[in-house]
């Protein structure tokens, strides 16, 4: 679902968290000289997922940074942003049009392979790919854990971290550990700043049919009118609908972080209690080194 409002947030976060010449230089000096300089350009094919806007431009930027030709596979949804970066830097140097080729079918010649989708989409390239040096990345989400004590300033960049990308995105969070007992009061009043998405069709239809078979399977949940909060245990929730979990201690919850760390993209929460855990309003602008998965692209491009 493109969103011209989600497009302006994506164009800011790139150009403030990544394009700066102090975050590129600070970047590239973490790695020896030669990841940046290879003896043989090689065909690089990124599969990109197409869920939020510019997904897969930080692969974008990683291969033709290492100096090699990115191949992108591009999504339907979102193909036409990609395609216009692409523009953008044939205008600003003509010799990136050897190094970057688009297209919307699987591409042939190449030497390595990047690719993000599905978990089932995932077996598919591990059997499709598997002569090739490869990074597949499967389906993640995040998660939020709550203590009782967020300010109402964070409390509001905690649904931002929720409804940006409707909540399409792996670094959206999906679901809120609480404690036993919590009060929703201000976290749904804190939801209200994000009600316009009940002018989104596409977006409301999706409630909408959520909201309809909680009723009619006499599922507990709490209405928005925009988005339904229910108690689940599952990490992945639907577009519109956010999963909580309570809690009884902190122990608890940095066990069922650990015994999900496979499926989760960012931890949201205070981390002097969380391990690794990141501010509220954060997870949709990730630094320039802060890699899917935790898999060191520059590192894998830098050795092929």
């Amino acid at each position: 679902m493109v969103y011209s409002e989600n497009v302006y947030y994506a164009i800011d976060s790139i150009a403030n968290h990544w394009l700066t010449s102090d975050e590129l230089n600070t970047f590239i000096s973490k790695y020896p000289k030669s990841y940046f300089t290879p003896s043989q350009s090689k065909k690089v094919v990124v599969i990109l997922a197409g869920n939020i806007p510019f997904a897969g431009f930080h692969d974008m930027l990683c291969v033709l940074l290492t100096g090699h030709r990115f191949l992108g596979k591009v999504s339907s949804k979102d193909g036409f942003l990609i395609s216009a970066i692409a523009e953008l830097l044939y205008e600003i140097d003509p010799e990136f049009k050897s190094l970057i080729e688009l297209s919307e079918v699987t591409l042939h010649g190449f030497d390595a392979v990047i690719a993000t989708g599905s978990d089932n989409s995932s077996r598919y390239f591990e059997y499709y790919f598997k002569n090739y040096p490869t990074i597949i990345r499967k389906h993640r989400n995040s998660i939020a854990v709550l203590q009782g004590t967020e300010t109402d300033k964070e409390l509001v960049q905690l649904s931002d971290d929720i409804f940006l990308y409707f909540g399409l995105g792996c670094r959206s969070v999906s679901l809120l550990l609480v404690p036993t007992g919590y009060d929703f009061k201000g976290l749904l009043k804190a939801f209200k700043t994000w009600q316009n998405l009940g002018t989104h069709n596409k977006y409301m239809n999706n409630y909408e049919f959520q909201k309809t078979m909680n009723l009619m399977n006499l599922i507990d949940h709490i209405d928005t009118d925009f988005m339904l909060l229910k108690q689940s245990d599952s990490i992945g929730s639907t577009v519109g609908v956010i999963h909580y979990r309570e809690y009884e201690n902190i122990q608890a919850v940095i066990k069922f972080i650990g015994d999900h760390q496979d499926e989760l993209q960012c931890v949201v929460g205070d981390c002097k209690i969380i391990p690794n855990a990141i501010p509220f309003g954060t997870t949709q602008n990730p630094n320039i080194d802060e890699f899917a998965d935790g898999i060191d692209t520059i590192e894998f491009l830098g050795r092929i």
